[in-house]
């Protein structure tokens, strides 16, 4: 039997439930024409900032997504990086916002997680997030203020979360296990620069206090052989500044900055332990801190399709997971 101590939850894991990616804001030039001898931007959104603007009645946006994403090590307490073994990871996400009334939309985001290390491997489908937006502020050709969009969002608990299999090596952990209701508030605003140069920004807050979870045996939060009880997983804080800058009014380059910050899990019960009648297994994790990066290039064929590709790596991190993932999206307004 293949035993020892591994990190269950999958950087992807942790990323499909703190993203939110969003449509694009050309919307804007719906309302707000340009002169005519001015051609209007197009801009699928960069790869994670969700848009400030909610989806029109009687529209909806698909924007499916692939993650290939690699995690090598694990930044410990001083912010200091050591190698583990590479776990491999990839995630379908097909992100679907419906359009409802003229200040509100609802979305949802079905997953499907590819799960490989050592030799071992998952194939699953993961939690749903879901949510409402709410339009609070809509901007305008001529006024300084940005749109602001307010998100109320929750998560669908049905990937795998407990009872894991121990020789699957954390593979199987697919899913949180918690509802983990979270509100966000994202702003947006388009700048001209001059001619087809236009410079599109985002600014997406996000925080979450994730519902406790009752846990058996090996799962997602650690655990082992016997493990029986309540995990109570630390609030969630997030801040991405999202930007793009049409080169042409066809090839955009975009990147994200993101900053996210997780409080330390709380256990009562039986922690269990790693190997039968082995030392006790842990059932929590500390507080941790990550910076990360995604820089990216996007093609868009019209101002309803788009499609995004780039890189989303760690920068700096304390306790959590140092990863790189390769990302693609394809934007789609109907």
């Amino acid at each position: 039997m293949k035993m020892k101590s591994f990190a269950f939850a999958s950087t992807l894991l942790a990323a499909s439930l703190m993203t939110s990616p969003g449509y694009s804001d050309f919307l804007f030039f719906k309302t707000h024409p340009l002169p005519k001898d001015i051609p209007s931007p197009w801009f699928t959104g960069p790869l994670l900032a969700p848009s400030g603007h909610v989806i029109p009645p009687d529209h909806a946006n698909i924007e499916p997504y692939v993650y290939c994403t690699v995690n090598t090590g694990k930044y410990d307490t001083h912010w200091n990086s050591f190698s583990t073994p590479n776990f491999y990871s990839g995630l379908f996400q097909l992100p679907i916002q419906i359009g409802l009334c003229p200040r509100l939309d609802f979305q949802f985001t079905p997953q499907v997680f590819y799960n490989e290390t050592q030799g071992e491997h998952t194939v699953g489908f993961g939690d749903i997030p879901v949510g409402f937006d709410i339009q609070l502020l809509s901007d305008t050709a001529t006024g300084w203020w940005p749109a602001i969009r307010l998100s109320l969002k929750a998560n669908i608990p049905l990937g795998s979360y407990q009872k894991l299999d121990p020789n699957k090596l954390g593979t199987d952990a697919i899913g949180a296990g918690s509802w983990i209701p979270a509100v966000a508030l994202v702003f947006s605003r388009l700048f001209h620069i001059k001619d087809l140069h236009y410079i599109n920004g985002r600014l997406a807050f996000n925080y979450s206090v994730p519902t406790p979870v009752h846990v058996r045996g090996f799962n997602t939060y650690g655990g082992g052989f016997g493990t029986a009880g309540t995990a109570y997983p630390g609030n969630n804080f997030s801040v991405d500044f999202g930007f793009e800058y049409s080169l042409t009014q066809r090839w955009v380059i975009a990147s994200d900055f993101l900053y996210a910050h997780s409080n330390k899990d709380r256990f009562s019960g039986s922690p269990g332990t790693l190997s039968i009648g082995g030392s006790p297994a842990s059932v929590t994790n500390g507080s941790s801190e990550q910076f990360s990066l995604a820089p990216a290039l996007e093609y868009n064929w019209n101002a309803n399709v788009g499609i995004i590709g780039g890189v989303w790596f760690t920068v700096a991190g304390r306790n959590v997971a140092q990863f790189a993932s390769g990302i693609i999206a394809l934007n789609i307004y109907i």
